[in-house]
């Protein structure tokens, strides 16, 4: 690397005889997948499992003892036969056999296959369980409540206060107080109370003769008020309201003790009650009757007897020896002495042995085989790390003959948003077309830059999109409504048909624009490549924070190149054809961004090397 320049955040590499030619960097990578495929398919092939199997298996103790049992075959088996005689003839197995054919086990077997036991069984299980005694807690705590409730409103009933309110509230007394309470005549005397104590009755009586007032309206009133003042029931009204029992009374009616015992009452008289009550007492019978029924089972002679067997010390011994290896190995012996394995073994040791002797030439052929030497060489080697690293996430090779619309859009995402339709930026002199510049032949996706006449819309602050005549045309596409990624690699196989001044333009944005990197951009040189990354706020006035770096030297119109942005949380990794030639690890974008191809033109321009294009072969999107 040469002349790297560094100056306001905007470097200069110059690197041209280091970047590899594009045939070869795709042939290489071409060759790497398909050496890794096979590789892979390799591994998986049933070639190298039964390989695999087979050194196993010449390895293992198996292989061994075949080999061993060949050369002493004869000799053990002659002992096996020994041995079985032997055991045949011994007390111990004799017993054994005996007590098998037993009458008292042959009963013992069938009632514990019977639906009895199995009955009892479960009865038991059931009765003996956590789960039952909880449940018969809970059912006997919710009786209990229920008849708490009964106890409680028993109580508060036999309770002084409760007694004596509710035979104060059954006198005749109080029934006399309450009538009056509603009588015309109490309301009566409340109107002539209120009328005789007014100041206005005071003043008129003040300033009338007696004799003329006593025969006023007035007068009259005052004199029946008097009257009714005598009367014996206003009388007894007062005399009754001022009794302590009547405000004991009154007292008990708004307490809560009153209030307690009537919603108890109510609710022991409710069918809620009832129906709690009953089934509680129904679950308990029921769980009283299934206890009942297991001890009754319990205590049956058939029950009694079958456990009595099963725990005597002669079933003990015979299920130990029934369960024992030594019968075990007994009983695997007998039958294999009958079996054809063992009268045709002492044939086939021979042929074990010439299957032996196969198997380990067959192993040492593959093992020395060109096949497996480059498998081995290759299983634990590093040099496809990158393939793996990678997984595609999007891609367009522009196969179909046109433009695939799901995948992209032409024109910007704020137009597509805002108007539904492209627009162009104060300084551009060429308007993106929506898609009338973007060719697709021979597998390839081109934007044309053209000399012609066309009427688009500018975006200008502070008046918003605004029409206007163009005498150049262009295009882009992007993938802001397809496909956006956060970190992971970017890359596109992209030839550019140089005209000055048309820029050319491989890029990323996020939604609003910024952040924003320029992966390629290509304007006044041919030769010079500029990469940036831009952040901050697009509405700042002072413009977006922008770090440049320009690679120089490479005449980027000869060829399709590969370009390439790895990014990662901590940096940005620009690379041409697989070589690095800018990073950034500064102000790194933390937040999705898709894809823009695009041309412009926003220099002076004579029309003259017009028209000129971009064309990418193929795009692709990977992530970790």
């Amino acid at each position: 690397m040469g002349n790297i320049a560094f100056g306001n955040k905007y470097f200069i590499f110059s690197k041209f005889s280091s970047i590899p030619r594009t045939s070869k960097i795709e042939t290489d990578r071409a060759n790497l997948e398909k050496e890794y495929k096979e590789l892979n398919d390799f591994k998986s092939s049933k070639e190298l499992e039964d390989f695999l199997e087979l050194e196993k298996y010449l390895d293992s103790s198996e292989h061994k003892n075949i080999l061993s049992s060949i050369e002493n075959g004869k000799k053990k088996e002659q002992e096996k036969i020994k041995l079985y005689e032997s055991q045949k003839k011994s007390k111990k197995f004799k017993d054994y056999f005996k007590f098998k054919d037993s009458q008292k086990l042959k009963n013992y077997q069938s009632f514990a296959e019977s639906k009895e036991l199995k009955d009892y069984q479960e009865l038991e299980a059931l009765v003996t369980s956590r789960e039952f005694e909880n449940k018969k807690k809970e059912t006997e705590t919710r009786r209990d409540a229920e008849n708490n409730k009964i106890k409680e409103h028993n109580a508060l009933k036999k309770s002084r206060t409760i007694k004596v309110f509710f035979k104060f509230k059954d006198s005749a007394k109080l029934n006399r107080f309450n009538t009056i309470s509603e009588s015309a005549e109490l309301k009566k005397y409340f109107d002539l109370e209120k009328f005789t104590g007014s100041n206005e009755f005071k003043k008129k009586k003040s300033a009338t003769d007696p004799k003329e007032f006593k025969n006023s309206e007035e007068g009259r009133k005052q004199t029946e008020f008097e009257s009714l003042k005598k009367s014996s029931d206003i009388r007894f009204y007062f005399k009754f309201q001022d009794l302590a029992k009547y405000k004991e009374f009154l007292s008990t009616e708004k307490s809560s003790e009153l209030q307690k015992y009537y919603d108890i009452e109510k609710y022991i008289n409710s069918s809620e009650h009832k129906e709690k009550l009953n089934q509680a007492e129904q679950e308990l019978a029921e769980i009283n009757e299934k206890q009942k029924s297991y001890l009754q089972k319990k205590k049956s002679k058939q029950i009694k007897d079958f456990f009595k067997f099963q725990n005597s010390q002669k079933y003990k011994d015979f299920i130990a020896f029934e369960k024992s290896k030594e019968l075990a190995d007994y009983l695997d012996l007998k039958k294999y002495l009958a079996s054809d394995e063992h009268k045709e073994l002492l044939k086939s040791l021979e042929e074990q042995e010439k299957a032996e002797n196969d198997k380990k030439k067959e192993y040492e052929e593959f093992k020395n085989s060109k096949k497996y030497k480059w498998y081995l060489g290759l299983k634990d080697s590093n040099k496809f790390d990158e393939l793996k690293k990678w997984k595609l996430v999007f891609e367009d090779d522009f196969e179909n003959g046109k433009l695939d619309m799901e995948k992209w859009i032409t024109r910007y995402l704020w137009g597509d948003k805002l108007i539904n339709d492209s627009y162009a930026f104060e300084h551009d002199k060429a308007f993106p077309s929506d898609g009338k510049n973007i060719e697709i032949s021979n597998s390839t996706l081109k934007i044309v830059t053209r000399k012609e006449k066309t009427e688009g819309k500018v975006w200008k602050q502070p008046f918003g999109f605004v029409p206007q005549e163009f005498e150049y045309t262009t295009g882009l596409t992007s993938t802001a409504k397809s496909h956006r990624q956060k970190f992971g690699k970017v890359e596109a196989k992209i030839k550019v048909n140089y005209a000055k001044p048309v820029n050319y333009n491989f890029w990323m944005a996020s939604e609003n624009n910024l952040p924003h990197v320029d992966i390629l951009k290509l304007g006044k040189n041919k030769s010079k490549v500029d990469m940036a990354l831009h952040t901050g706020n697009i509405t700042d006035k002072k413009g977006p924070d922008t770090v440049k770096a320009e690679f120089s030297g490479l005449d980027v119109s000869q060829d399709f190149f590969i370009y390439t942005l790895e990014w990662t949380k901590y940096n940005l990794i620009w690379k041409i054809n697989d070589v690095i030639v800018n990073e950034q690890k500064q102000n790194i974008p933390q937040e999705e961004m898709y894809l823009v191809f695009s041309s412009s033109i926003t220099g002076k321009v004579d029309g003259s090397g017009l028209p000129a294009s971009m064309e990418v072969d193929w795009v692709k999107c990977y992530q970790e």
